[in-house]
Formats: structure tokens, C-alpha cells, sequence
């Protein structure tokens, strides 16, 4: 199963996302020292995080982002460029008959996932902690 790395997730951490470990699951479990280690168990210490997998990332975006100005709406597809296949995370945005996209795009599902996250915490679409 691919996790976010403990990069990521204190990335998260900081835009203010809660990343505590809830129950049972995969968790970086601080050593105490200056690292961190990926198991599957139950947080011991006030310092561990959660590993996000793909589910826990698209559970935090949002479907639909409505603004003054604009309406955005999640979409996700493979698209082949050049026979390459990307996996993309796309907002469209429809305003007067017009239509624009902000699209991420990756090699890796959980890769384009995460940046669409970033940018949802960055321009302020996901209310945190």
C-alpha cells in the first residue's frame, strides 16, 4: 500500500490538517530520536502521524469549491499524451459559458492527489484546524 512520506504528511501537518494517528492502521511512529517509521499499529506517542494512503486523501477534497467569482468541481482521469498515461486531478471551472481547468498530473495516483490537497490548503478551499 503507498503512504504519503513523513515529508508529506508534516506538510500537512502544517497547513493544518489534523494528522493524528485515529485507532488502529499504518502510522509513523516516532523512534524518539530524529526519525520516523512506517507500521501498522496503534500511536504511542503524542509525536506520531498518520500515514495517508489514496482514501484519506480524497476524503479531505472537497467535490465542488463555490466562490464569489467561481465554481470549481473535483474531477479525476487517466489521460494518454504522446503514449504516456497520466493519472490527473483536474478543477473545472464553468463561469458565462466559459471553461478552464487547473489541472495536477503525476505518474502516481496518490502523487497527483496530494499536490490537488496542497493547492486546496494553500488558496484556502478546506477549513482546518
Amino acid at each position: 500500500m503507498k503512504v504519503l512520506s513523513t515529508e508529506q504528511m508534516s506538510r500537512l501537518k502544517d497547513l493544518g490538517v489534523d494528522v493524528k494517528p485515529k485507532g488502529l492502521g499504518m502510522i509513523y511512529q516516532f523512534d524518539g530520536g530524529n526519525s520516523y517509521r512506517l507500521i501498522y499499529g496503534e500511536s504511542t506517542c503524542e509525536d506520531d502521524m498518520a500515514a495517508f494512503d489514496l482514501q484519506d486523501i480524497i476524503e479531505l477534497l472537497p467535490a465542488e469549491i463555490e466562490t464569489e467569482e467561481h465554481c470549481y468541481y473535483l474531477t479525476f482521469s487517466k489521460t494518454v499524451f504522446s503514449d504516456i498515461c497520466f493519472n490527473c486531478y483536474y478543477f473545472t471551472e464553468t463561469q458565462d459559458d466559459s471553461f478552464s481547468l487547473i489541472n495536477f498530473y503525476d505518474g502516481e495516483i496518490i502523487e497527483v492527489a496530494y499536490q490537488m490537497l496542497i493547492w486546496v490548503l494553500e488558496n484556502n478551499y478546506l477549513k482546518t484546524k
